[in-house]
Parts: C-alpha cells; sequence; structure tokens
C-alpha cells in the first residue's frame, strides 16, 4: 500500500496493454506474450519501489533466459567460444568480422541478439570472458541498429566495458601479459565503442537535461558514475601506463626485459589503441594542445605504422590531429595531414563493408575533404593532384561558396565536418534555468568563426597585392575600399595571420618552424608596400617520386592482369 508505483498499480496501469496484448497474441506462446508486456511502454515507464523493481528485473531475467537461440546461431557460439579458448586469432577474426555480421543480417537486423542470460544457460554460465565478450557484441549490435537505446542499456553497456577493462588493467598491474588473444580488429572496435558509448551518453544526458522528464532525470541522478569523463579517461591512461607501450614506442628493443607491449601483441595493440582514443577524447573536450601531445611517441616515421593495420585507426588519428592543427591556426599542417590520408584511402579498398564501421568511414572520409577546403579557403596550398577530381566532382560547390568567404558556408561545413563535442560535465540537473544542450558544440563554433571574420578582409587584399611589385598604401586603401589607418590593421593582420607554426619531417606533432604561409609576402616602408608575390610550386623531386609510385602501380596492375 506505500507503493505509490506497486505492482497492483502496474496491473492497473497496463491491464489494458496487457488484454490487448493477449487478445493479438492468438497463437503466440506465455512467455512471448508475457515479454511483450513487460516491454511496453507503461511498464516500462512505471514508478516501482525497490520490491517491485526487484520482481520486473526477476521477471525480465525469467523471460529472457527462455529465448530460442536458432541453431545457427548457437553453432557460432560454440565455434567462438572455442576459438577464444584455443586462442585461435585467425578464426575468431573471421566469426567475428564475417559471421556475426551476416547473422546479424539474417535474424537480428531489427531485434536484440539473445540475451547473456540465454547464452550463457546454453554454453555455461562459468564462461566469464566469454559472456563478457559477447555482451560487448550484444550492447554494440543494439547501438548500431536499434535506435533509441534504452537507460538499462546504456548502463548495462557501462557495466560490461568496465568490467572487460578492469580484467585487463588488473593483468597488466600485476605484471602478467593480457590473457585475452583476440584480433587487432576487435580489440581497436572494443576501445573505440568504449569512446562511441562515452559520447552517446553525455549527449543523452544534455537531451534529458532539455527535456526535463522527471523519471529520466531521477534515472541519471541514480547513476552518477556511469560514462563520468574522468573515469573514461582515467581507463585510457591506465590501459596506456601499463601496457608500457610508449616506452616500447621509443625503443622497442627491450633493452631491461621488460615485458608488456615488449613481449605480447595483444598487450602492445591495447596500449597503442588507447593512446588513438586518447587523442580523440581530448578533441571532444576541446584540449587540441593536449590531445596532439598524446600521440608525440606515436611512429609515424616507422616504415609500416601500427596504425596501417586498422583502417578505422588510420582515418581516426589523421582526422583528429588534422582537426587540431586546423583549430590551433596551423592551416598549412591541417591541410598536408588531410591530404596525406585522403590519397592513401583513394588507393585502399581494403575496408570490411559487411563491418558496422563501413558508413562511418565514407562519413569521416567526406568530412576530411571538407575540412580540407575549409583550411585551403584560409589559406591556400597546393593540393595532390590525385584529389582534385574528386574535390571537383563531389565538392565544387562548397569550394566556391568558400571561396566567397561567406561565413554562414564556414558555419555550416564546420558543424557537418567537426566531431561531436562533448561536455567534460553532466548537467547540473537542480539548476536547469539557464541550461544549453549545446554548449559545448557552440563553444567551439564560435571559436572558429571568430577566427574566420578576422581574415576575411585577406582574400580581397592578397589579390591586388599579386597585382603589383610596390604601391602606395593610400592607394592599396582605396582598391580595397576602407580608410588608410584601416588598411594599416589589417596589413598586420595579414602578417600576423599569414604567420603559422609547420612541422618539419622530424619531430613531435606540436613542434614546428614559425614561418610565412602567404602566396604574398611584403612589406612596409613608410607610406609604400613592396610586394614580393611567388606562386607556390612542388618541389621538383616530389612530383618525380609522385609519377614513379604511378608508373609502379600501373606495372604490377598488368603484371596481374597477364597472368
Amino acid at each position: 500500500d506505500r507503493c505509490y508505483g506497486g505492482l497492483s498499480f502496474v496491473i492497473q496501469r497496463t491491464a489494458g496493454s496487457w488484454r490487448s496484448l493477449t487478445q493479438r497474441a492468438r497463437g503466440a506462446t506465455l512467455k512471448e506474450t508475457l515479454r511483450r508486456w513487460l516491454a511496453s511502454r507503461s511498464v516500462a515507464r512505471a514508478a516501482l519501489c525497490e520490491p517491485c523493481r526487484a520482481l520486473k528485473s526477476w521477471l525480465r531475467i525469467k523471460v529472457a533466459r527462455t529465448q530460442v537461440i536458432p541453431d545457427s546461431v548457437d553453432h557460432f557460439l560454440g565455434q567462438l567460444l572455442e576459438s577464444i579458448k584455443s586462442r585461435n586469432i585467425q578464426e575468431i577474426h573471421r566469426l567475428y568480422e564475417t559471421v556475426f555480421n551476416q547473422l546479424s543480417d539474417r535474424y537480428y537486423g531489427k531485434t536484440k541478439w539473445p540475451s547473456a542470460y540465454a547464452v550463457g544457460d546454453a554454453i555455461g554460465n562459468e564462461e566469464t570472458l566469454f559472456l563478457i565478450l559477447y555482451k560487448e557484441l550484444y550492447y554494440r549490435h543494439i547501438y548500431a541498429r536499434l535506435n533509441p537505446v534504452s537507460f538499462e542499456d546504456r548502463v548495462g553497456s557501462w557495466k560490461n566495458y568496465t568490467q572487460l577493462l578492469d580484467l585487463m588493467i588488473v593483468q597488466l598491474t600485476d605484471g602478467e601479459d593480457v590473457g585475452i588473444a583476440l584480433p587487432a580488429q576487435w580489440l581497436w572496435d572494443i576501445l573505440d565503442e568504449f569512446v562511441y558509448h562515452y559520447q552517446t551518453y553525455s549527449t543523452y544526458c544534455h537531451k534529458t537535461a532539455k527535456m526535463q522528464k522527471e523519471k529520466d532525470i531521477k534515472e541519471l541522478q541514480g547513476t552518477p558514475g556511469v560514462f563520468d569523463t574522468t573515469k573514461v579517461l582515467n581507463y585510457l591512461h591506465k590501459l596506456v601506463r601499463y601496457s608500457l607501450i610508449e616506452e616500447w614506442l621509443v625503443n622497442p628493443e627491450n633493452p631491461n626485459g621488460k615485458a608488456g607491449a615488449f613481449t605480447d601483441e595483444s598487450t602492445r595493440l591495447i596500449g597503442y589503441f588507447a593512446l588513438m582514443q586518447l587523442l580523440r577524447m581530448h578533441s571532444l573536450l576541446g584540449d587540441y594542445r593536449l590531445a596532439l601531445q598524446t600521440v608525440e611517441k606515436i611512429d609515424f616515421r616507422a616504415e609500416v605504422p601500427l596504425f596501417y593495420r586498422i583502417p578505422a585507426c588510420h582515418v581516426t588519428v589523421y582526422y583528429y590531429m588534422g582537426f587540431a592543427y586546423m583549430m590551433m591556426r596551423r592551416y598549412v599542417d591541417a591541410s598536408r595531414t588531410f591530404q596525406d590520408i585522403l590519397v592513401f584511402l583513394s588507393k585502399i579498398s581494403a575496408v570490411n563493408s559487411l563491418s558496422y564501421q563501413y558508413d562511418q568511414m565514407l562519413k569521416k572520409q567526406d568530412q576530411m575533404y571538407v575540412l580540407l577546403l575549409m583550411c585551403n579557403a584560409l589559406c591556400p596550398q597546393p593540393l595532390d593532384e590525385s584529389l582534385e577530381k574528386p574535390i571537383r566532382e563531389k565538392h565544387a560547390d562548397k569550394q566556391m561558396r568558400l571561396q566567397q568567404q561567406l561565413e554562414s558556408c564556414f558555419e555550416e561545413l564546420f558543424s557537418y565536418a567537426c566531431p561531436k563535442f562533448v561536455a567534460a560535465a553532466a548537467p547540473d540537473f537542480d539548476h536547469l534555468e539557464n541550461f544549453s544542450p549545446n554548449e559545448a558544440h557552440q563553444r567551439q563554433l564560435h571559436l572558429f568563426l571568430q577566427e574566420v571574420k578576422q581574415q576575411q578582409a585577406l582574400p580581397t587584399i592578397g589579390s591586388y597585392m599579386k597585382l603589383y611589385t610596390s604601391l602606395q598604401t593610400g592607394k592599396l586603401a582605396q582598391l580595397c575600399e576602407m580608410d588608410e589607418e584601416g588598411l594599416r590593421d589589417q596589413l598586420m593582420c595579414v602578417t600576423h595571420k599569414t604567420r603559422q607554426l609547420v612541422h618539419q619531417k622530424e619531430g613531435a606533432p606540436l613542434e614546428g618552424v614559425l614561418q610565412p604561409c602567404s602566396e604574398v609576402e611584403f612589406y612596409l616602408d613608410g607610406d609604400m608596400v613592396h610586394i614580393n608575390s611567388q606562386k607556390r610550386q612542388r618541389p621538383h623531386e616530389d612530383v618525380f617520386l609522385e609519377h614513379i609510385v604511378k608508373f609502379h602501380d600501373i606495372l604490377k596492375r598488368m603484371d596481374r592482369l597477364e597472368k
């Protein structure tokens, strides 16, 4: 009687839905009807006391245990369990990359995979590691295909990831190798999804604060530690620290006989991928300097860097590095970074089209083209020949609008191509009067547009300067339709804005040499402007090397055709 949302309340509130379900069920089994009833909105949203919540949870588990697992899915689970036990990475990769996606399309395109309770009853509840890995696939499938994601699934995902990462960290802390032998792609996906779930949870919190629904707010207040920013960063830093990946990147020879990344490939990959996710996390939080500091020891100069093994990892590191350079006003480095990865992507087709990340890879590629065009509009640089054709075919209108220095165009394209920024802290649910759910994005957009406004007059001044070797400031002011004092201010702005730190071929990503990056160099001598206009040209050796590589590719294709 004391429970406002007690069992009697649930029965009264849901009697209509229960009757309609039983009428519609006809030939359906009782357990299927009960499952539908528990999933109905009125039951899901009923405010229950602790005993009734326990009863409802018990009913859910009972129903989950009775799920029917198709024979082909059961066979897949058995094969996956056996492969994980025998550490057969090649077979795990096949099951993970191909069979899992095929079964998802066939049986679970719009529904969840069988619950962990049903799978545990089928293969044995003592297989703790297997069940954790299965739940990682289970929750990832929900996030990829079943929107909106329920709050229970968000909390369940967090608990499962913490269980998995704690297991890894405990083994690394004890000086052991990670006892999980998984393909590189799965290890990458685990950490990539961990940060993605954090990102979507932050968005969900801010959307809830905007809607101000009392039940949803109480749920969030009741689970304050779920996907907390500090905890997420702490997990990633621990994986980096205890895996010894930074020490391995500095000197892989292992002169002191250390373990971790020096002796176990899985440990090495986990630490390496954690570094990439830290780059992503700091970019999402708007700390671009710290983001680039995170990857200062990455093996960019190696003959075959580790990130080449996973296309999604390769794209991630270059996308977030390029974006960080752009926000730090290092447009030359940003343009070079985006061009490097886009040229690489134009030459490969190694991404599994069945993978849930395939569409994301295509979107990231399109976003990087847009970011490259924005950098080129703010600081014109020669583009690689292989990128000119796709830009003409797909992005010609964007390029034209950007060259006109339209602020609305920069705003629109920035919002499309930027990462989905997150706020470091959850909303204050007790004070939501002036709450802005999109504050993190608006802050970064404001900083970027401020930079664009400061450079709006530079292309006009530069275009007139290219026509002269010297002219009076009064004449240049007249051409630019501004007063002479305002022109001098703009010329000082040109001098400042066109000098950037430019990364050389050696050193950490943050390092660089300050140099002018404009097509027009000038200096003031009293009321005269002396101009040295030079069109940048690619070094001859780059042109020759590029054509040598092209001819090698042609010869390889000819050899394959002859065979």
